[in-house]
């Protein structure tokens, strides 16, 4: 019997769907399918060069205590099974839980590269900006960040043997920002436990990218950044696409982790309590002339440890409730499970 990594020659130019159509062929290609997706879709593949395997195993526990996450490029080259030579690490975060993560990476040997005035990592983790972890006694909805403005708080720079970390620090929520890059191809997030790509069909069987930012002097760059890689770039879309179901961007209400996205686990899998990012909802909407926003308010309760992003309206009235500050408590409970489970339960009675 030939070794399963004989496929590989072929597997490795397969598109995402074409691995599943293959897969399901018969048992034999189910089989070599599944061993191929274990050895290949691998977290060390991306992270290997930033990090060592015990770091990397540090790092996903990290993940799980802050609600850290991977995005940007890593992320697509993780689906893409792709190398960027000239790539950085782009890690997100709340901005509350930021010194945890920059105070490891500056352990295991990451220099933080100063900017914007901020000499040193401790004067850098101590700056607050005035709406640096307000404070709020009572849950409430906020509006997303404008189309088009980061959102980050800070972004600190780790250099360490040419290797570089971005730290990014959110003011509202990780997932907030990205629902606002520069296009769609990038809209992927890893956590300690699964890979989340929020567009696949359009980003990796058709290898196209909407354009969510106008085409200007400043989205410039990533834009041709992309389109040398291999994507077609989208700046509108056609009448024929809106009213069409199944294309690739179609509009309508999403969750992290439904059948639209293509969700890989990461493994091993680690005895670490659940990420609550499938908690997280949108909506890619177009407006008259077919510009695309997407839309959702913000979740914040001071129970909870993070914020979440909620479309729903009815989601939202019963959510505001279930958080009012005079609530009576019969037990301790962990707030941010309990929010997922709601979601997760109101999802399921829409037939989500």
């Amino acid at each position: 019997m030939l070794p399963a990594t004989t496929d590989d020659s072929l597997l490795d130019n397969l598109p995402a769907a074409d691995l599943l159509r293959y897969s399901r062929t018969c048992r034999d290609t189910y089989a070599a399918v599944s061993s191929y997706i274990r050895r290949t879709f691998r977290i060390e593949c991306v992270l290997g060069r930033y990090f060592s395997p015990e770091e990397i195993l540090h790092f996903r526990h990290l993940q799980a205590a802050t609600g850290m996450i991977i995005s940007g490029s890593t992320a697509l080259q993780f689906f893409d099974r792709s190398f960027y030579p000239d790539s950085d690490l782009d890690i997100y975060v709340d901005h509350p839980k930021r010194k945890t993560i920059a105070l490891w990476l500056a352990g295991i040997g990451y220099e933080y590269d100063p900017k914007q005035g901020l000499d040193t990592l401790d004067a850098a983790l101590n700056h607050q900006p005035w709406w640096d972890e307000e404070k709020f006694s009572d849950s409430h909805f906020l509006e997303a960040t404008p189309k088009g403005y980061f959102g980050a708080v800070h972004v600190f720079n780790f250099k360490k043997s040419g290797q570089k970390i971005q730290l990014i620090t959110a003011n509202l929520a990780p997932m907030d920002m990205i629902l606002n890059f520069h296009s769609t191809c990038v809209m992927n997030v890893i956590t300690h436990e699964k890979a989340y790509s929020l567009y696949p069909r359009g980003t990796f069987n058709e290898r196209r990218t909407l354009l969510y930012l106008p085409e200007e002097p400043r989205q410039a760059s990533a834009h041709a950044k992309y389109a040398a890689r291999g994507w077609e770039l989208v700046p509108t879309i056609t009448d024929e696409e809106f009213d069409d179901p199944s294309f690739a961007f179609a509009h309508g209400n999403r969750y992290l982790g439904d059948a639209k996205c293509w969700t890989i686990p990461i493994l091993p899998k680690l005895d670490l309590p659940e990420s609550r990012i499938e908690a997280h909802t949108w909506a890619l909407l177009y407006d008259t002339d077919l510009e695309p926003q997407m839309s959702f308010m913000i979740f914040r309760s001071p129970k909870l440890q993070h914020n979440y992003l909620v479309v729903d309206g009815v989601l939202r009235k019963h959510l505001r409730k279930v958080f009012r500050p005079n609530r009576r408590k019969t037990k301790e409970i962990d707030a941010d499970a309990e929010l997922h489970q709601i979601v997760k339960g109101y999802l399921q009675s829409q037939g989500l």
